[in-house]
C-alpha cells in the first residue's frame, strides 16, 4: 500500500522547521504532500517493495562539499534512484571547486536541521546549490526525503525551478 500523502497543512508535524518554512509559501499552488513512513523503509528499493512507490518517482539527495584552497561551499545533489552522481565537472564547476566529497554527515544534519537517511533538497542553506539531474524534470510529481526519517514528501518537479538556488544540469546522474 502507497503511503497517505497528504497537504502540508495536514501534516507539517512530519517536516523539520526549515523544511516547512520553506515549503509553506509554496504549498498550495505546487499541491507539496507529505506521508508519514516506516524508517526502516525509506530507501528506494524498500519503497518499492513495501510501499509500491515506482522507481521512476523516487530521488535520492546526497549532500557534497566542494573546497578549492580553504573556501568551502555545498549542495544538494538531486538524482533519480538507482542512479549515482557523477562528481566530475558536473559538480565542481557549479561549486567553483577543485575536489569534492561527501560532506560530514554531522555537519549536514546541524546545518541542515534534517535527520539522516531523509536529506530533503528542500530548505537547505540558502547559499548551498541544489543540482538536480535534468531527468528528474522528465516527471510531473516526485518523492524525496522530508527531512525526518519518517517523513516523506511528494512535490512536482516544476519547484525546482522556482528555487533561487537549484540548477538543473544535464548528465549530473550516471548508472
Amino acid at each position: 500500500m502507497k503511503p497517505e500523502f497528504r497537504r502540508i497543512h495536514e501534516n507539517d508535524e512530519l517536516l523539520p522547521a526549515p523544511v516547512c518554512s520553506f515549503l509553506m509559501p509554496y504549498a498550495e499552488a505546487f499541491d507539496i504532500r507529505t506521508a508519514e513512513i516506516d524508517p526502516a523503509f525509506a530507501d528506494g528499493e524498500n519503497m518499492h517493495t513495501q510501499y509500491g512507490v515506482n522507481y521512476e518517482e523516487e530521488l535520492n539527495c546526497l549532500v557534497v562539499e566542494g573546497s578549492r584552497n580553504e573556501i568551502k561551499r555545498y549542495a544538494a545533489l538531486v538524482v533519480p534512484y538507482g542512479k549515482r552522481a557523477n562528481m566530475n565537472a558536473k559538480v565542481r564547476n557549479p561549486l567553483d571547486a577543485k575536489k569534492v566529497s561527501f560532506a560530514p554527515l554531522e555537519l549536514v544534519r546541524e546545518l541542515s536541521g534534517q535527520e539522516y537517511g531523509s536529506i530533503t533538497p528542500v530548505g537547505l542553506p540558502r547559499d548551498w546549490l541544489v543540482l538536480v539531474d535534468a531527468s528528474v524534470m522528465e516527471q510531473d510529481r516526485v518523492i524525496i526525503g522530508g527531512g525526518l526519517a519518517h517523513s516523506k514528501l511528494q512535490i512536482p518537479t516544476a519547484l525546482f525551478k522556482e528555487m533561487a538556488n537549484a540548477v538543473i544540469v544535464e548528465g549530473l546522474a550516471k548508472e
